[in-house]
């Protein structure tokens, strides 16, 4: 696929959103990716990494950007070990449709979590503040079995040349046989990445602030081709440890 912008985001079980919104340098230029999905994860292609659900080819060309914030809307039932969010991403920037321009969205959840409910809707739609009720957008959801990993996919394409949309959703922590209300989803091998060691352009950098370089593993500083790497293991060990301390002080 020839894209205008990737957008991926990871919900750790600490309610910590990080979004990775990669773009090609060059406005010229695309973002050529495949989903993990569809080839052999075995053959890796020069100058290519995997995030999400996504292969991103010649990404020495894109310009990656990753922010972090902690959602508001986040609530964890630690009787049910599941734990509900909301977010919204207003204004990406995806070109016209009309024009062949498009973009693609990855929500990635922690390990071992599944959905149990999930809406991406337009907020434009001013004829109810009911999301349930609001227009939805068409998405697919997958589970890994080989990883433990769900994930939503969407195409993003609008004739505004701006995609926005509202994101809520359920999900809980999977235990084989025990729940069947799980979403229905579509189950893969080897389609979602393992979420380690994320190369971090130079210009990314300046876009992760000293504050968690000094109070976090996340960030390794150890050579590769674009620089330093994120390790996103670190984030997960963390997020479900944050989880399991917020259990116990529940239960005492």
């Amino acid at each position: 696929m020839y894209l205008d912008i990737v957008l991926i985001d990871y919900l750790s079980p600490n309610g910590i959103l990080t979004t990775y919104r990669i773009k090609p340098k060059a406005d010229e230029e695309k973002v050529v990716v495949d989903r993990l999905g569809d080839i052999d994860t075995e053959f890796k292609s020069p100058d290519s990494i995997d995030i999400g659900a996504t292969r991103i080819y010649n990404y020495a060309n894109d310009s990656i950007r990753i922010q972090q914030a902690r959602l508001r809307g986040f609530q964890v039932n630690v009787a049910e070990n599941a734990m509900s969010f909301s977010l919204e991403h207003m204004g990406v920037p995806v070109g016209s449709k009309s024009q062949a321009h498009i973009g693609y969205y990855n929500f990635v959840l922690s390990p071992a979590y599944r959905f149990l409910d999930l809406h991406i809707v337009d907020p434009y739609d001013r004829k109810t503040e009911d999301y349930l009720r609001k227009k939805h957008f068409r998405y697919e959801t997958l589970w890994d079995t080989s990883c433990n990993m769900s994930l939503a996919t969407m195409e993003l394409s609008s004739s505004r040349g701006t995609f926005s949309f509202q994101l809520y959703g359920k999900a809980q922590i999977y235990k084989s046989g025990q729940n069947s209300d799980y979403l229905k989803c579509t189950e893969i091998t080897r389609g979602v990445s393992e979420l380690i060691d994320y190369p971090i352009s130079s210009e990314s950098r300046q876009t992760i602030t000293d504050d968690i370089m000094k109070k976090s593993e996340w960030l390794e500083l150890k050579p590769n081709i674009a620089g330093i790497g994120i390790n996103l293991n670190a984030i997960i060990r963390d997020g479900i440890k944050a989880f399991q301390q917020k259990r116990k002080r529940r239960k005492s």
